[in-house]
């Protein structure tokens, strides 16, 4: 397994994301998404055969767990009780998919130019710790796009866990000797997380019929 696969499997991982956020069918989104979590368990296992570090073995099955069976079996779930496809969002598809892809490439070459100045360490600097280190920011940029531009709750919940994946993947990158407990933590607090926001939506959308976030926010009113 060489450094290129390292790098592969990141590019996979932006791609994956943008079809996350960007497919407006939500069973389609789901299935996105499960790919983005399997591509980041495999990036895990790339990177812990070419660092030497047994450690990391566990913190990819942690991430298997959660990230690739107990949360895309919520969100397929939740699915079941929905509309097929997702409210309208704030911008059109095809605007949106040109912003997003630029935004991607823009992000992805200004974060691994000047990754220096985000993780100033001699190890950022260098393959395939950088690339993986501009993926992590540049998926962090789309976790941020999705919460900024979805109007339907489960986008925002995608929105959430692909801040929560590019932390990962920084971490990863920067700290891959973090003690495993402390990894299992915030895993368990994502699921929390995103149990809890299903749940809720799901009772909303039982009593209101909408998982329109905009629609929601004017309920207080």
């Amino acid at each position: 397994m060489s450094e290129q696969t390292l790098v592969t499997l990141t590019l996979a991982i932006l791609i994956t994301s943008i079809a996350a956020v960007e497919i407006r069918n939500l069973r389609t989104t789901a299935t996105a998404y499960l790919l983005h979590s399997i591509f980041l368990c495999s990036i895990i296992l790339s990177y812990a055969y070419l660092k030497d570090n047994p450690s990391l073995y566990l913190w990819a099955l942690t991430c298997f767990v959660t990230k690739v069976t107990i949360i895309p079996f919520m969100i397929f779930r939740y699915i079941r009780q929905m509309p097929p496809s997702e409210h309208r969002p704030l911008i059109g598809m095809g605007l949106s998919l040109v912003i997003i892809s630029i935004l991607v490439v823009v992000f992805f070459q200004l974060f691994k130019q000047y990754i220096f100045l985000l993780a100033p360490t001699e190890a950022a600097q260098v393959e395939p710790v950088r690339s993986l280190l501009a993926g992590a920011f540049t998926i962090f940029t789309l976790g941020l796009w999705a919460l900024l531009t979805r109007r339907d709750v489960l986008k925002v919940v995608i929105g959430l866990a692909l801040l929560e994946n590019g932390v990962h993947l920084v971490l990863l990158a920067l700290t891959p000797q973090l003690r495993e407990t402390t990894m299992i933590g915030i895993l368990t607090n994502v699921v929390a997380v995103v149990f809890l926001l299903l749940y809720l939506s799901s009772s909303i959308f039982q009593i209101f019929g909408s998982t329109d976030t905009v629609k929601l926010s004017e309920l207080k009113r």
